[in-house]
């Protein structure tokens, strides 16, 4: 009787703690907004616990950007934001940022199968104050993180309204269509976002919007139909949705076609495209400078997809994909960290004159960090320098690995033999001789943007042994 009495007092306690917990449905009624602008959360919603926002940790990390892992042996989150790192333990009340603890209002907890933390876990890690005003949880974001590149910025201002600064320091007022620009603003341009007719000036930035999702916007391109590799562009452009308005060698576009479009915005970057930029001031057509090829950091490089994003309201998707991107790098080069490094030269010959990456470019240091021997490392006049082809074949005679800096499309004969018919000094190099000679893959310039896969195939080249039944998408070896 007493045991009896015993299990339906337990099941009573048990009754009353359940219908005190917070329910799924209970968890929805919380919003949470990035600077009043609602931010989607997949999977379990948040909740209120003791009057504090409870949020899950995955889905509230990754809509702001960041790479979340799980370390399943030591109950650890990881949360990775360019050179930051933050870690908490499962049940932990403190979060460590880059080393230094930071202690949460509450400890985070497990509920409905996912690691929760208190809203000030957010202004730990990713700076932003929060408010709740008993349904909307705010978290104010008055600059867009940029960790590596110094050549844009991004500020919040209200209303769903940004100032941008761009790559020749302009500043761009972005405002919402369906809205009016603010007043008192100080801006070179104004333009409404997100965007919907856009030239473009470079085939890089098209796979940046390409990945952002907002083909779709696309009117005006510098390639004619035959070069893209970039999905979707071909079809586009025989269907009439986008235009070629001339520039395959570098030329001017045809301004009386950029006319006739109209385009809303046009990116475009500095060099080779300062004289077009003048007309266009003549012309009225606003543009943003998109400066990416200057940085020699392919991190800062990789970067610019958020000044992109920010013209359609997608920089936390962005700043998303490049987080992710990062994460893979770092898998990647831990993969050959204490590898013998082979010896590597990069470089081309073109109508008889020979041409090799600076050292300090983004493609020494990818050769770096995948744990390349690079020939040429004295060299460092320039991202492109050129050399005789006798210091060429004295530093390179030796090389292991041979990458021919075209991509295979642009080359008269993409074969050994044919890189030989090109310069017969090639012959002699070993490289050559054991038929290590790679080459760029047709779409290597206008996909630049996706460095994890461009060093994922540069170190599985280098060090094959570490990456078995690798599938190469960016560099091809020639037959």
């Amino acid at each position: 009787m007493l045991k009896k009495l015993t299990a339906i007092v337990m099941m009573a306690v048990l009754a009353v703690v359940i219908m005190f917990l917070p329910s799924p449905a209970a968890a929805a009624e919380v919003t949470v907004a990035v600077n009043w602008r609602p931010l989607s959360l997949s999977g379990p919603q948040p909740y209120v616990a003791g009057g504090i926002v409870m949020l899950p940790l995955r889905a509230a990390s990754e809509a702001l950007g960041a790479h979340v892992s799980w370390d399943g042996a030591n109950n650890n989150a990881t949360l990775l934001r360019g050179n930051n790192v933050a870690i908490i333990k499962k049940g932990g009340s403190r979060v460590y940022v880059n080393g230094t603890p930071y202690p949460l209002s509450t400890a985070s907890t497990l509920s409905y199968g996912t690691i929760y933390v208190p809203q000030d876990f957010i202004a730990a890690v990713f700076g932003f104050p929060t408010y709740y005003n008993g349904s909307v949880l705010n978290l104010q974001m008055d600059e867009l993180p940029v960790y590596y590149t110094k050549g844009f910025r991004v500020k919040y201002l209200d209303g769903g309204s940004k100032l941008v600064t761009d790559g020749e320091n302009s500043r761009l007022l972005l405002f919402p269509r369906s809205g009016a620009a603010p007043v008192g603003v100080v801006a070179d341009k104004t333009i409404p976002i997100p965007l919907r007719n856009v030239m473009t000036s470079s085939a890089g930035f098209v796979g940046v919007m390409a990945q952002l999702g907002v083909l779709d916007s696309l009117s005006a391109v510098t390639i004619s139909e035959p070069y893209w590799y970039v999905p979707g562009v071909r079809q586009a452009m025989q269907q009439g949705a986008v235009k070629y308005v001339g520039g395959d060698n570098m030329e001017a576009p045809d301004y009386e076609l950029v006319k006739a479009i109209s385009p809303e915005l046009a990116f475009v970057y500095t060099d080779n495209y300062a004289h077009v930029m003048q007309k266009f001031d003549e012309m009225g057509i606003r543009y943003a400078v998109n400066n990416e090829n200057a940085e020699a950091d392919f991190l800062a490089r990789m970067e610019w997809i958020k000044f992109v994003g920010a013209f359609y309201n997608k920089e936390l998707q962005a700043e998303k994909i490049f987080n992710d991107a990062l994460y893979n790098i770092n898998r990647t080069t831990a993969k050959v960290q204490g590898l013998n490094k082979p010896k590597v030269a990069w470089g081309l010959s073109w109508y008889g004159k020979v041409y090799v990456a600076d050292v300090n470019s983004y493609v020494g240091k990818w050769i770096s960090m995948c744990q390349g021997n690079y020939v040429f490392q004295n060299i460092k006049a320039g991202q492109d320098t050129q050399v005789s082809m006798e210091d060429f074949y004295a530093m390179a005679k030796d090389a292991d690995i041979l990458i021919y800096s075209s991509t295979t499309n642009y080359m008269n004969d993409a074969s050994i033999q044919g890189i030989i018919k090109e310069n017969p000094l090639f012959a002699d190099i070993k490289a050559v001789q054991n038929g290590q000679v790679w080459a760029y893959a047709p779409d290597w310039w206008q996909t630049l943007h996706e460095t994890d896969v461009f060093v994922e195939d540069i170190a599985a080249v280098f060090h094959p042994e570490a990456f078995g039944g690798h599938q190469y998408r960016k560099l091809v070896k020639l037959p």
